[in-house]
């Protein structure tokens, strides 16, 4: 069985842009709906890299992947400054682009378990 080190790296990046995802109002100007949305983000993000880290699972990989989808959308749906609207555009490409480097090798890790089974 693979060491799963990629996943792991993915899983803590995952966890850091969830993280940056709950500080960044912090840093950029976000009120009302928009502000709540990018807190409810970020925590599903960051809590589903948690999850990844101790799961060997794609579950936590499509969540994420789904969440980061919304925030793209989201990025263009409120209304907010360009700033924050690039944050969450950078940050959602960013957080798919982990989740389906998470995501293939749990598939490979799984696949190679259930073929040795």
């Amino acid at each position: 069985m693979q060491s799963l080190s990629q996943s792991r790296v993915a899983s803590v990046l995952t966890i850091v842009v969830g993280a940056w995802l709950l500080l960044s109002p912090l840093a950029i100007s976000i009120t009302g709906a928009a502000l709540v949305n990018i807190l409810i983000v970020g925590g599903v993000m960051a809590v589903a890299g948690l999850v990844q880290l101790f799961w060997t699972n794609t579950f936590p990989s499509w969540v994420t992947a789904l969440a980061a989808i919304w925030l793209f959308i989201a990025a263009f749906a409120f209304t907010v400054s360009t700033a924050a609207a690039w944050n969450q555009a950078i940050f959602a490409v960013v957080a798919f682009i982990l989740a389906t480097w998470d995501g293939v090798e749990i598939s490979e890790v799984q696949r190679e378990h259930h073929a040795g089974a």
